[in-house]
């Protein structure tokens, strides 16, 4: 017969047996859940996850709206621009990303289709200066480079790829915004740009099916000359034509400071295959065609080879006097060689960037009319009408934000406007033009 203390001793057992079961059972539960949330980013140790720090923010979703993944990158903290001090890079960083926050929050408020949340996608060596993103409402992932550039096959690319840019393979990290699946649509922005109104059209024709794109309101370049659209959109983007000589506009790179897309782990790949194949072409460009310009061996060059030479039943190219606003020049200068005064997109007529109305534009990216915080004052005859509108929108949306803290926290900044230097354009943020003039949102 079986004794009472060998029963227990057996139940007892099976009760210690059964809770480490369950304890595994939860760990393993826990571990896939981590890996499908960041698996896109343990593929090699080049481009391992190093950190992820979450913003103590809602998504910014409202009754179970779809939400948008706007992405910014940081790639460096100013310590190889000799203008910037690691202190003042920071404070630049943390200017662009609240004010650009700040113009996307108001532009959704004003449809409330979608939700929205922020992400800044660093590079460990901009780790350091990133610190202010999450207060700000964004979430931070730490991404190295997704390749590492000794496994590139071709030598002109594996040794150059570095070059004749503003951040050499560092840029890539852009790339990361195709990983985002949580979301339906990525918009890949840079720090000095502005929203000015709301892109649901851009949103829905990526989101619904069989939109009508050439009945919508959606600004497509050159739409009145477009015969055949994507019936499946999966990406819009500008091209900067600023950077291609004449005879090359077919072949112009696609704006880095825009990019709204699917997110696709499978296009991800693909942006790495193309990379490590390495068919960057000496004098020619991607695939020998694409990216001869600044900044072509990274995400300009690539996405234009991407989009028109890969996938061109993917990608629609939209109208740049109306999203992401450069307010650049239309036409080469009347001296050049090839093409006197003529557009520079190929087309015989073309609109004037300068001239469009700040009222028609979505969004704009202040690269010519240079950043707001360097409180400038004074354009280009043919320049000075839009980029002072565009200034103002910057500086009365950065009043919009402070207005929008709590009065008690020590951090708010409403200048009195009453003696303040040009008001109508810098909202008392300017006390003089110049950098040193600038008064710089607390955090």
């Amino acid at each position: 017969m079986v004794s009472f203390r060998t029963i227990f001793i057996l139940c007892l057992a099976q009760i210690i047996l059964l809770a480490f079961v369950s304890f595994s059972l939860q760990l393993i539960a826990i571990h896939r859940i981590d890996d499908s949330h960041d698996a896109r980013n343990l593929l090699t140790s080049s481009h391992k996850n190093i950190d992820v720090v979450a913003s103590s923010s809602s998504n910014n979703n409202i009754n179970n709206q779809p939400v948008i993944a706007y992405v910014v990158t940081l790639t460096g903290c100013g310590t190889n621009d000799k203008r910037y001090t690691r202190d003042s890079a920071m404070g630049l960083i943390t200017q662009g990303a609240a004010v650009l926050r700040h113009s996307i929050h108001l532009a959704h408020t004003q449809s409330n289709k979608y939700g929205f949340q922020m992400y800044a996608i660093v590079h460990p060596s901009a780790k350091e200066c990133s610190s202010t993103m999450s207060k700000l409402g964004y979430k931070t992932l730490i991404r190295n480079t997704p390749f590492d550039s000794k496994d590139i096959q071709k030598k002109f690319l594996r040794e150059n790829i570095d070059g004749a840019s503003c951040c050499g393979r560092k840029e890539f990290v852009k790339l990361y915004a195709y990983t985002l699946v949580d979301h339906p649509v990525a918009v890949v922005l840079d720090l000095d740009s502005l929203v000015l109104k709301p892109l649901d059209d851009l949103f829905d024709a990526i989101i619904l099916e069989d939109y009508d794109i050439l009945g919508s309101s959606i600004p497509i370049h050159d739409k009145k000359n477009v015969k055949n659209l994507p019936k499946k959109v999966d990406a819009f983007y500008t091209k900067d034509y600023n950077m291609v000589n004449a005879g090359g506009e077919k072949y112009a790179g696609v704006q880095g400071g825009f990019l709204m897309a699917r997110p696709n782990e499978a296009v991800f790949e693909e942006y790495i295959d193309i990379v490590l194949e390495g068919d960057y072409r000496e004098g020619k460009g991607w695939g020998g065609r694409y990216g001869y310009f600044f900044g072509g061996m990274q995400i300009q060059g690539i996405c234009a080879y991407f989009y028109g030479e890969r996938h061109p039943d993917m990608g629609i190219e939209l109208d740049r006097c109306r999203i992401n606003s450069m307010v650049d020049s239309p036409t080469f200068k009347q001296d050049d060689r090839n093409k006197p005064g003529q557009c520079r997109d190929g087309r015989s007529n073309c609109e004037d960037c300068r001239t469009t109305e700040i009222s028609d534009i979505f969004s704009a990216h202040l690269t010519i009319c240079q950043k707001p915080w360097e409180c400038i004052y004074g354009w280009d005859a043919k320049s000075e009408k839009l980029c002072s509108r565009l200034h103002s929108e910057w500086f009365r949306i950065r009043r919009s934000f402070e207005e929008s803290r709590e009065e008690d926290d020590g951090l708010r900044l409403l200048p009195d406007l009453g003696e303040a230097f040009k008001p109508d354009t810098y909202f008392g943020y300017c006390k003089r033009p110049g950098r040193g003039g600038y008064l710089p949102i607390k955090i």
